[in-house]
């Protein structure tokens, strides 16, 4: 099957995709993963990305839609996308080249969305990423797989956060809004524990 998880920042895509991908063996696909790579293999679109990105611009849509379908293209059994498409000139690429077979809205409210962020922090050794409501380190501060030092990420402060909110209900709540007229979206909840979020993806998306 062809995925698309799509929620507000927050919500757990990465989480799900991670434990989808390990049940179905379905390739995730991340718009930051697969940008990191193509810069790190100095592909000629990764050389183009890394141009705009040390300029502090916006990849042009045109090279991400090339990088995005190259990702696709490469995935025989399936895939999940996680954080494409954020907007409706998006979401239009998306369909009319590729064959999505549901889109899972995972539904937080904003408020939550909030504090789940402000709780996300990783090691800046090692780069284990915890959560201090659901995964914290046996010891505060120190990360247990290498002892280094936990840190929060510098745009995970509320203001960043919650203009990345702003931004998703202005431009992404267009895509689910056509991605609903299409009949695709499948609506969870994820103010539940994270197994309960995976049996109830797997139902929904297996009917």
């Amino acid at each position: 099957m062809n995925i698309i998880l799509i929620g507000i920042q927050g919500s757990g895509k990465g989480t799900q995709a991670k434990l989808l991908t390990k049940k179905y063996g379905w390739k995730h696909i991340t718009t930051g993963e697969i940008f990191r790579e193509n810069i790190n293999q100095k592909t000629n679109l990764g050389l183009q990305a890394k141009s705009y990105i040390e300029k502090g611009e916006l990849v042009p849509d045109s090279i991400v839609y090339e990088i995005v379908s190259d990702a696709i293209q490469k995935a025989n059994n399936g895939f999940i996308l996680d954080g494409f498409p954020r907007n409706l000139e998006q979401t239009e690429f998306l369909l009319e080249n590729f064959k999505i077979d549901k889109v899972v809205l995972l539904e937080l409210s904003d408020e939550k969305a909030i504090e789940r962020v402000m709780a996300r922090v990783n090691c800046d050794s090692c780069g284990k990423d915890y959560n201090l409501l659901f995964s914290k380190p046996k010891n505060d501060g120190i990360c247990d797989n290498c002892g280094g030092k936990i840190v929060r990420r510098k745009d995970d402060n509320e203001i960043a956060i919650k203009k990345r909110i702003e931004k998703f209900h202005l431009e992404t709540e267009k895509a689910i809004d056509y991605f609903t007229e299409k009949k695709l979206v499948v609506k969870i909840d994820v103010s539940k524990g994270i197994n309960e979020i995976l049996s109830e993806i797997i139902a929904k998306i297996e009917q």
